[in-house]
């Protein structure tokens, strides 16, 4: 039976789709394979229907692309934020370790002269040992009876770096006095003047001997050029004190014009001549 081209161009989506009945299908393929006409409209029907499959694969595509563009600039800008403000972080993180180190770090005092050589010498033991290489030799070895200890105090602090302060002052016989002066005046004194502002002895004093070391501070010895020596040593690094030291000494023991204060000029100076200095320090 020969059906009409209206007909069988209403069967054509079925057809294509393959859910006509057999005899619908049977019916198509006939006419199709008849009516050229009718044979061209199914074959653009069906290209198009291809492009337009096509063109949807496409856009699927094409917001897939979109959104995996917006998650990879997403992570990027998660990654910058990161390495830009992990050293600012590290950075406060070190410095509240160090606030809370400090704060619950003790500054030890130490009075009892009996224990000298625990604290000051080759025979000092643990902590005190090796007070930053410094040659502690213009201190007196021991403590011998016809000394007439006046004062003594170690202090140590140790919130990040080791620092020590002490000083010894001791009151001798006419003989004894003559002997120690003359061991500390044989010794090689190092240049001292300028190192943290110092200007010279401590006022009214006369300078015996002298340590110093432009980093790490200074030892030395001075009298009052009658019976009494005193021995002090500032032993600090990182061009400071962390500690208030004019609480744990006399401040005529201290050399003229000594200042190791965090912002004294001292260290600004030094830090100014070696940048890698200034970028080691934590303010």
């Amino acid at each position: 039976m020969k059906y009409p081209c209206g007909l069988i161009r209403d069967l054509l989506p079925l057809y294509h789709d393959a859910v006509c009945g057999e005899d619908s299908k049977q019916a198509v393929q006939a006419h199709l394979g008849e009516c050229e006409e009718c044979k061209k409209y199914y074959d653009r029907m069906s290209e198009s229907d291809v492009v337009e499959e096509m063109a949807y694969d496409e856009e699927a595509e094409q917001k897939k692309a979109a959104f995996f563009k917006k998650i990879k600039k997403k992570w990027l800008v998660i990654v910058i934020i990161i390495l830009v403000t992990w050293p600012i972080l590290l950075l406060l993180f070190a410095g509240v370790v160090l606030v809370i180190d400090m704060k619950f770090t003790p500054i030890k005092q130490y009075t009892d002269v009996s224990k000298y050589e625990s604290y000051i010498g080759e025979n000092a033991k643990s902590e005190f040992e090796n007070k930053w290489g410094f040659n502690e030799e213009i201190f007196p070895t021991t403590i011998t009876e016809d000394m007439l200890v006046k004062d003594f105090k170690m202090v140590y602090y140790n919130p990040w770096d080791a620092q020590y302060l002490s000083y010894l002052t001791v009151q001798y016989d006419e003989d004894a006095y003559e002997v120690e002066k003359a061991r500390l005046e044989a010794y090689e004194s190092t240049d001292y003047i300028g190192n943290y502002s110092v200007t010279g002895p401590p006022q009214g004093y006369s300078l015996l001997a002298m340590e110093a070391d432009d980093y790490y501070g200074f030892i030395y010895a001075f009298t009052d050029d009658e019976s009494t020596i005193t021995y002090v040593e500032l032993i600090f690094c990182n061009h400071f004190y962390d500690l208030d030291y004019v609480e744990y000494i006399p401040q005529e023991y201290l050399l003229e014009g000594f200042d190791a204060t965090q912002d004294n000029p001292y260290r600004r100076q030094q830090m100014s001549r070696d940048p890698q200095v200034l970028e080691n320090i934590v303010e």
